[in-house]
């Protein structure tokens, strides 16, 4: 399959459906951090806690995958021509993700400084800051403050290698996937010998190192390519969304109860299904597409960046304020999602969007906007 030609791009509302799922994925990653729901091991709450809301941190996959599908549409034929530069794109893309979250980062040190927490020292601030959190192996450096982030960390350094990956023939590129896609394999296998239970440095290197999360964003690069050409076009309808819509949550709880290794699940046992989603759901030509193209589906996938950042401090505080009875345990829960989704898309229309457009008019000679993926369809992720 050759590399897409610029003429060949077709115009980003055509793929509207696609901001709305990313409101999907956010609300999972939200689900799954209410632990308080699992206070009981015995509730009903905590079943589900357990066996599905913890494991919506699959929508992290989703993310990586739909960045480098949207990266490649808004970016992929115009970096090629070299129009934007290269420091037009990357400031354009820096200035997607980290006004937002140097603010939440502020707010995390001035609300431990205040309640005399333990305050990161001026290393993991400074990581954190550049968002370079995630190429630390120490949990206390890549969830320090607000634990979210981290993912950030890995969208910049897609964004530094997806000039070069852009480039690639997608055949080779295809290899390049499938060879690292085998050697995580491997490693996960290994894993799983040497070192049966849970540990944190098996999270980071299955779950949060750039590198190894790098495999989503090309899945994503690759998928494009695929779509561009028509590819699933003929099978791709309503049929085919509500299987992935039923099959995501159903492998949640099917992995959960068959306890599959976690190796194999914070990236690869996803990564199908995902990728599978963004395919079927990019061509737009199913019932639940119609529905995610609505103005409040769109305006909820616009806000999902505000909501997954914003949305942590607030659980992480109600935990704190919680009484610890199991029986408010699932009212806390219903609680917390609307008050988290209201602050979102209040942020979103009051700070985040005017910030942007103001930032992208002083990055533009003569005051014009010019970020491809500006629009409806942003590609932050992480995500």
């Amino acid at each position: 399959m050759d590399a897409p030609r610029p003429n060949s791009c077709p115009t980003s509302p055509a793929l509207a459906q696609l901001t709305g799922l990313r409101f999907v994925a956010a609300f999972a990653v939200l689900l799954s951090h209410l632990e308080f729901l699992g206070a009981d091991p015995g509730s009903p709450a905590a079943w589900i806690y357990e066996t599905l809301f913890r494991q919506g941190y699959c929508g992290v996959s989703f993310f990586y995958i739909l960045s480098g599908f949207i990266l490649s549409h808004a970016y992929g034929a115009r970096l090629a021509t070299g129009k934007p530069r290269m420091r037009s794109y990357f400031l354009w893309r820096v200035c997607r993700i980290a006004p937002l979250h140097w603010i939440m980062t502020l707010f995390f040190l001035a609300w431990l400084a205040t309640a005399k927490g333990a305050v990161p020292g001026p290393g993991t601030i400074g990581l954190n800051f550049l968002l370079l959190h995630a190429w630390s192996p120490d949990t206390t450096v890549h969830y320090a403050l607000n634990g979210p982030s981290w993912s950030l960390s890995d969208e910049l350094f897609f964004y530094a290698a997806f000039p070069w990956l852009s480039r690639v023939p997608t055949r080779l590129l295809a290899l390049c996937l499938v060879l690292g896609l085998m050697l995580v394999t491997a490693l996960a296998v290994m894993a799983m010998m040497w070192e049966p239970v849970y540990s944190p440095r098996l999270e980071w290197l299955f779950y949060v190192a750039p590198p190894v999360r790098l495999a989503d964003f090309v899945t994503g690069m690759l998928l494009y390519r695929t779509w561009q050409q028509g590819g699933g076009r003929r099978w791709a309808g309503t049929t085919a969304e509500l299987c992935v819509t039923l099959a995501i949550p159903a492998a949640m709880v099917g992995f959960s109860l068959l306890a599959l290794p976690m190796p194999l699940r914070w990236q690869l046992a996803y990564l199908p299904l995902m990728a599978a989603a963004v395919l079927v759901f990019a061509h737009g030509r199913g019932a639940i597409s119609v529905l995610l193209q609505g103005h409040w589906p769109v305006l909820l996938g616009e806000a999902s960046f505000a909501l997954y950042l914003t949305h942590r401090p607030l659980v992480t505080l109600a935990a704190r304020l919680w009484g610890g009875d199991p029986a408010f345990a699932p009212v806390l829960a219903a609680m917390l999602p609307p008050v988290c989704i209201t602050l979102s898309i209040v942020i979103f229309l009051l700070f985040e969007r005017p910030l942007l457009r103001r930032l992208r008019r002083r990055l533009r000679p003569g005051g014009k906007t010019n970020d491809p993926a500006g629009g409806a369809l942003k590609a932050w992720q992480p995500s």
